[in-house]
């Protein structure tokens, strides 16, 4: 080397000290961008979050975790879980990532996804207490279609302008004891308080668990106390979460978490409190649990004598935005003392039974039966403003065929207090022969009769077929699922939630607007019955084509739908990448005498370079159009006493939306990075902005931009922060006219008649993440 040479790389290199580290820490620095992308996602199955962050600092040892486990991973499919396992009993062990490559039918993706969380070595057994804990704090308003609804909150009944503010934490001492707790207060809601007798604190999520320990020739695979949640085979039975997730399918990015696991996430109304466990006696697999804990529901204002006293049965459960003590503005069942909050009690147990054939094929019987100490009487009248009763329709008879009534009627042995109850029940294969894997459940909601397979009770029905290879898949999904079958922990595939298109959706006919959450928070499926056909193909490497189709009939009014989503991903330059998607989508698209008819054309087109550093910039555009039949109600004259007949002056007969934005992303380094978006929309606009799925609309277009910086302080600490700002365009035209449509002639003192308003949004978003 030359002294000209030496000072040249003089300046470009820097001498640090040698920090030694843990295993851990070596892990947490080598996957934090995995790390920053989970931490922050908004998804609902948190418990599928949580096992990726806890094993990918843990890994577990590929010669002996199990099927569920190997399940239960990112981008891992069943073929690639049983590839793996048929694999390891041929050859005995694993030795190394080369060895696990030669796993027949196992796909380089699923490879690639299952590494992070493998190692080929028994992990040290030494006893350590790791933990994560996270804080997230925002003041995004409810983005849905109770939008409107949510914004009438009256003042009074606000006791406090709180951001939305969450926190867990999940802890393991060693690899066998698992505890974790959290707390979630939602914008603008009480804080709700648990009194503990010497002190009052806000309420918790709380659990304790202990995994893999021997009881004799039984292996006590888990068992945990407090809340947990649930899921098993398709979600017909049990899946305890409050949040919907569309087209939940079990692949890919729509997996649930399949066992039992302890719970911190979000859910609140259908969260189990209680014990579980998961026992194994060679390849019998036993789970028990039970559970009590208080539901949110609306109670009907006539009451009904029971026991000689007055007693006020439950209408419907209902998932809550911002659990407020009664619905704000609902002054008839507030004087009542009719609380929507805490509204009943729930006692609930159940068990399922599993066996294996096969490592990867296994049948089951799952069961649960709740109980509750109210009486269950659904009825629509108590709910819709007695004014709009005659705006009843044919989709309204999901909600006649809820649950309840005298055959709900009934005690309970373990539970004095217990009035009526429900009981559902199911059985469920699933097997995996080489790269085509096949699952499917069925399940009944008991009415009085034994399982009556197809027949008298109300069912629901989910089968699915996929087929795997390296540079194509696909997938098949039926669904049929029962008008009558209001299975309140059911969470399997599904395009829309429970009672959609019913009266519950439309709001403002209803006795408060708010009890509209009962369609836009219901976690249920639509009674509906289909196919659904996804399917995805890498042509070379430069190009990936994926399709998905989906037909399917929703029960109520039989009512056709379908929906078309084509996407194109090209490659044509190394930086460069060119994403096309496009969607067809309608309903009732050859009946022309009912106004249940839209087709909805939505094209979305992004360009993205991906530059050094993992930077990147692109462009995105989106247009759309929704096509329906004109509405009768939007008729009305602009003069008094002229008929238009039938000539619509007031209303449209489509609703189109376009989008253009540009987006970014710079790593100054390893820990500091900054992203940010500047567009116009006008319409229906969907985006993904940094960690947050947002939907927007605006019918005169807006600005919106946002800048969120994501900054690892340490290798345990990282914080993300978020701003977000919309200009919506201005308004000019704003005039008022009294009930006759007549202008308001101006006063004298301030008098607005055609002022310039400009409607703009801020949003904060803090995030942030420890671990040790």
């Amino acid at each position: 080397m030359t002294p000209e040479l030496f000072l040249r790389l003089k300046r470009l290199i820097r001498v640090e000290p040698y920090l030694p580290k843990t295993e851990r820490e070596a892990r947490i620095e080598r996957l934090y961008y995995k790390l920053d992308r989970w931490e922050g996602n908004e998804g609902t199955s948190q418990a599928l979050i949580d096992a990726w962050i806890e094993q990918a600092l843990e890994p577990l040892n590929v010669n002996t975790i199990t099927y569920d486990q190997l399940l239960n991973l990112q981008g891992v499919s069943p073929v690639d879980a049983a590839a793996i396992i048929r694999y390891r009993r041929e050859v005995g062990k694993i030795t190394g990532l080369r060895d696990l490559r030669n796993a027949p039918y196992l796909s380089y993706f699923g490879y690639r996804n299952a590494r992070d969380f493998l190692t080929f070595e028994e992990p040290d057994k030494k006893r350590e207490f790791h933990g994560h804990l996270l804080v997230r704090i925002h003041n995004t308003p409810f983005f849905t279609e109770e939008a409107e609804a949510t914004a009438i909150i009256p003042a009074a009944s606000i006791e406090n302008n709180y951001p939305d503010v969450y926190t867990r934490f999940m802890g393991s001492w060693g690899r066998n004891v698992k505890v974790g707790f959290s707390f979630w207060h939602a914008l603008y809601e009480p804080v709700i308080y648990q009194d503990l007798g010497f002190a009052r604190i806000p309420r918790p999520k709380f659990y304790l668990g202990v995994e893999n320990q021997r009881l004799g020739p039984i292996q006590v695979r888990k068992l945990y106390l407090g809340n947990y949640t649930l899921a098993f085979a398709q979600g017909v039975v049990m899946e305890n979460t409050d949040f919907f997730l569309p087209r939940k399918s079990g692949f890919g990015f729509r997996k649930r978490f399949i066992g039992l696991s302890g719970d911190n996430s979000r859910t609140r109304q259908y969260k189990l409190s209680g014990i579980a466990t998961e026992l194994q006696l060679a390849n019998a697999h036993l789970f028990l649990f039970g559970s009590f804990d208080s539901r949110d529901a609306i109670l009907n204002r006539t009451p009904v004598k029971l026991d000689g006293q007055i007693h006020y049965p439950v209408n419907q459960f209902i998932v809550l935005d911002q659990r407020f003590r009664y619905a704000p503005g609902d002054v008839n069942r507030e004087r009542l003392g009719l609380s929507w909050r805490d509204a009943v009690r729930e006692l609930l147990y159940g068990f399922r039974f599993r066996y294996d054939l096969l490592p990867a094929t296994r049948i089951g019987v799952t069961y649960y039966e709740s109980a509750y100490d109210r009486l269950l009487r659904p009825d629509i009248y108590d709910i819709v403003d007695p004014q709009n009763a005659n705006q009843l329709r044919l989709a309204d008879g999901e909600v006649f065929q809820a649950y309840g009534g005298p055959i709900s009627d009934g005690r309970n042995p373990f539970w004095k207090a217990a009035r009526s109850f429900r009981r559902v029940y199911g059985v469920d294969l699933q097997s995996v022969f080489q790269n085509v894997a096949i699952q499917m459940e069925y399940a009944e909601l008991d009415k009085s009769s034994p399982f009556t397979l197809f027949r008298k009770n109300p069912r629901a029905f989910v089968a699915s077929a996929y087929v795997q290879y390296n540079s194509f898949y696909l997938l098949a999904l039926f669904r049929d699922y029962g008008l009558g079958f209001d299975n309140p922990y059911q969470r399997s595939f599904s395009n829309y939630r429970r009672y959609k298109r019913t009266i519950f959706e439309r709001y403002f006919y209803l006795q408060n607007p708010l009890y509209g959450q009962l369609y836009t928070n219901n976690p249920q499926p639509q009674a509906e019955k289909g196919w659904y056909f996804y399917s995805r193909y890498q042509v070379n490497r430069k190009m990936v084509l994926t399709v998905e189709y989906d037909n399917w009939l929703r029960k109520a009014d039989d009512a056709s739908q379908f929906r078309l989503v084509g996407t194109l991903n090209f490659r044509p330059i190394f930086p460069i990448t060119i994403s096309l998607r496009q969607k067809y989508q309608g309903r009732e698209k050859q009946n022309r005498l009912t106004t249940d008819y839209f087709e909805n054309y939505e094209f979305r087109g992004m360009v993205r370079a991906r530059l050094s550093r993992f930077d990147e910039l692109g462009f995105i555009y989106s247009s759309s159009v929704t096509r329906f039949r004109p509405r009768p109600r939007l008729y009305y004259p602009l003069k008094m006493g002229i008929a238009y007949e039938r000539v619509n002056t007031a209303g449209n007969m489509a609703s189109p939306g376009e989008a253009l934005g540009g987006f970014f992303t710079h790593n100054f380094n390893r820990h500091l990075k900054v992203k940010g978006f500047l567009g116009y929309y006008k319409g229906f606009f969907w985006n993904f902005e940094d960690t947050q799925f947002l939907v927007m609309d605006s019918d005169r277009g807006a600005l919106r931009m946002w800048l969120s910086v994501y900054s690892r302080i340490s290798n345990q600490l990282s914080m993300r922060i978020k701003y977000t700002r919309d200009y919506a365009y201005p308004i000019t035209y704003f005039h008022a006219r009294d009930a006759d449509n007549e202008e308001i002639p101006s006063t004298g003192g301030r008098y607005y008649q055609g002022d310039w308003i400009q409607p703009t949004q801020d949003f904060f978003y803090l995030e942030f993440s420890y671990h040790f």
